[in-house]
């Protein structure tokens, strides 16, 4: 279920810059398919995604100054070795009201000792499959003896 995520850089961070791109996991840190930071009257930069409920994702944003910034407010971040970076981290919560059913948790209620609960249903009758008779094939003597002699070479 994708839920609708609201991305803020704050003004701080923004400095001179007067727009940029939201890249992460959600769209292959694509340029193409960055999403569009807009400025925001008090300075800051603002994006909206539609993430998947209940997942993991790294991002960053560039601005159109050049420079890579990271969230302030992000769940946490996760060093890129190699890259000598960190990338931000977010977790996409699930809602509980709109969580399926078997995620959500069962609701306890009370037993009310006047309600009998339901007559449990007579079992079906076993019926059981007919039994076919194996029979052996007789082996007289002399078979015996000459499949005895058979195996014996």
């Amino acid at each position: 279920m994708a839920k609708k995520v609201t991305f803020t850089l704050s003004a701080e961070v923004v400095g001179e810059a007067t727009s940029g791109l939201l890249l992460g996991e959600f769209n292959n840190w694509d340029y193409n398919d960055g999403i569009t930071l807009k400025k925001q009257k008090d300075g800051t930069l603002k994006a909206t995604a539609s993430l998947e409920a209940g997942k993991r994702y790294e991002y960053r944003y560039l601005l159109n100054d050049g420079r890579w910034v990271n969230d302030q407010s992000a769940d946490h971040y996760v060093h890129i070795s190699g890259f000598y970076v960190e990338n931000c981290v977010i977790n996409v919560p699930v809602d509980a009201e709109k969580a399926p059913a078997a995620e959500k948790k069962a609701e306890v209620k009370p037993v009310d000792e006047k309600i009998k609960a339901p007559a449990k249903k007579a079992a079906a009758p076993k019926v059981k499959a007919p039994v076919e008779k194996v029979v052996a094939p007789k082996v007289t003597p002399a078979k015996a003896k000459a499949t005895t002699l058979k195996a014996a070479k």
